[in-house]
């Protein structure tokens, strides 16, 4: 048997062997949307398998996440719900425009609290909006979904009947909760938001709005952010989040592809 002070000094240094490869190991930070929470939790054992590091992700607004880019978080990716975000993010240097692709297309839904069936026609919409006491959106300064909601709205010349009664979420995914819990009738929300809810959720799609009403259709944009000390990893992460196996998850969800 070893003498106790070999003994102990063997075990010092298999535990300093351990801590120096525990500090070795590499973390990726991405920021991105709320509506991407599900897909992306999905896809995270696979996508770390890939890039062979920690990936954390932080989901929020698209205009919160870019805020905090600007701001100097450290961010390595941002997957934003909107061009708009990632537009000013690129004009003023902060994320690399090389890496940038447009990975994600998506649609808007009105939902409803089960009070009502769907789907209505589009001449019985406003009526529905009329009658109803509230309506959740996104904030449409810094939710995509909010603005592009606004925008719809504004297209069918019923924004003015229904301004006064918005309820504004602070991602679209609260926005999903304010009408599954009944705090508002009706709610707009993206495509894949009204596809998470559960088979028992008391959540109904009630009228899809047309890609026409948009300036610009719904896309979700991806690139490295500029200050990234792990631009390598992130734009193997970028690689793996436009594979085949991330498009399957990506389809399951409801999302659609450029």
């Amino acid at each position: 048997m070893r003498p106790l002070s070999k003994r102990v000094a063997l075990i010092a240094v298999a535990a300093a062997a351990a801590m120096s490869v525990s500090a070795q190991k590499k973390e990726l930070t991405l920021s991105a949307a709320s509506s991407l929470t599900d897909a992306l939790t999905a896809l995270k054992p696979a996508a770390e398998r890939y890039i062979g590091a920690e990936l954390v992700i932080n989901f929020a607004s698209s205009g919160t996440l870019r805020a905090q880019i600007e701001q100097g978080a450290p961010v390595d990716v941002f997957f934003s719900a909107a061009t708009s975000h990632m537009d000013t993010l690129e004009r003023a240097g902060l994320v690399v425009a090389s890496t940038r692709k447009d990975l994600l297309s998506n649609g808007m839904v009105l939902i409803g609290d089960g009070s009502m069936k769907g789907p209505i026609p589009e001449g019985s919409l406003a009526a529905v909006l009329g009658k109803a006491r509230l309506l959740a959106v996104g904030n449409p300064d810094s939710v995509p979904a909010g603005a592009y909601a606004v925008e719809a709205l504004r297209a069918l010349g019923l924004y003015d009947s229904v301004a006064g009664k918005l309820v504004l979420g602070n991602n679209v995914r609260q926005v999903l909760q304010f009408v599954e819990s009944g705090s508002s009738p009706l709610g707009i929300v993206f495509l894949t938001d009204a596809a998470s809810v559960s088979k028992d959720s008391p959540v109904t799609r009630l009228y899809v709005f047309p890609d026409s009403l948009l300036a610009k259709p719904v896309r979700y944009p991806i690139a490295v952010v500029s200050a990234s000390r792990n631009q390598d990893l992130a734009a193997k992460l970028i690689a793996f989040l436009g594979s085949d196996e991330a498009r399957a998850e990506f389809g399951k969800a409801g999302f659609a592809f450029p």
